[in-house]
């Protein structure tokens, strides 16, 4: 921000005297001389009245004074925040946040950062991950939490947890006992197989939910007969608890929502499926060091939460 001509004027009439003023520029008195006829042109009227030596502000020169102090204090305060900014103590970090995730998230990410970064205004907006990607697009977020389903060529994707995609059905399903452990599954492993006459409770597609699983469904050579669509995770969840269904689920779902009867909980599929449960911004963005210690936060909340 060059406040040049200000700072001249200010500091004329501080001294008021030229000889004086130009040593405390660092200018020589012809170049400032000078320089002020040129400003006094360009306004039409004098700023100053020369009184032997003495430079005395005239009516303007006073009406142009006070404005041109408060624009240099507004200089000031300017750079010493672009050197808040540049250094990280005082910025802006605005993330969009899915719905489902977001009474979780939003709580404890906010606390966590705050002690860190006090003057960092950090900000949410919750949405399902259409409505976020166009925030992103229009520059109203600087992040995009999601879960990652089919990446876009013009983002950079951070994966900060690892979401295990779990089967639920009624606890007292009779098919319940041919559960077996097996390696690299998250819960006890059931054949799909043996659910292909039920009723498959299932997001609609679209949603991210939906496909994991038809991931799922697809590996381990399932064709549901019959399905009911709902977007709602948790109703979902809680219909398969009280036997109308069966239903699929993440594993960090599951851990707020409460049950009359909790159900059943497998692994399904040929492997574990897991949800990519993401950061994404744009390519060409510079991450300021307190975005990357925001999405190191994330990744010790998710596992902290995973943990319990």
């Amino acid at each position: 921000m060059n406040l040049k001509e200000q700072q001249y004027i200010v500091t004329l009439a501080n001294y008021g005297n030229m000889t004086q003023a130009a040593k405390k520029l660092g200018v020589t008195q012809p170049a400032l001389s000078s320089y002020l006829s040129s400003v006094e042109n360009g306004l039409g009227f004098p700023l100053f009245e020369r009184t032997g030596r003495r430079l005395i502000p005239t009516y303007l020169g006073e009406v142009y004074l006070e404005k041109a102090r408060k624009i240099l204090a507004l200089g000031e305060e300017f750079q010493q925040q672009v050197g808040q900014v540049i250094s990280g103590y005082q910025g802006r970090l605005r993330v969009g946040v899915p719905l489902r995730r977001a009474p979780q998230l939003i709580p404890s990410a906010l606390k966590v950062f705050r002690r860190s970064y006090p003057n960092i205004d950090l900000s949410f907006q919750e949405g399902n991950q259409g409505a976020l990607r166009k925030l992103l697009d229009q520059d109203q977020l600087d992040l995009m939490l999601c879960n990652l389903v089919e990446p876009q060529s013009d983002l950079t994707y951070l994966t900060v947890y690892r979401d295990p995609v779990v089967f639920l059905v009624q606890n007292e399903h009779p098919c319940a006992r041919y559960a077996q452990y097996r390696d690299g599954f998250s819960r006890p492993w059931i054949d799909l197989k043996q659910f292909e006459s039920e009723v498959f409770i299932l997001q609609h597609e679209g949603q991210s939910l939906r496909h994991y699983a038809n991931q799922v469904l697809e590996s381990g050579g399932v064709q549901p007969i019959r399905t009911l669509l709902i977007r709602n995770i948790e109703a979902s969840a809680q219909m398969a608890s009280m036997g109308l269904g069966v239903a699929f689920c993440l594993e960090s779902y599951l851990q707020h929502m409460h049950f009359i009867n909790p159900p059943q909980i497998f692994s399904v599929g040929e492997r574990q499926q897991y949800a990519e449960f993401s950061v994404a911004y744009y390519k060409e963005r510079q991450l300021p060091d307190y975005t990357l210690h925001f999405i190191q936060f994330l990744k010790e909340l998710l596992e902290f939460g995973s943990s319990r």
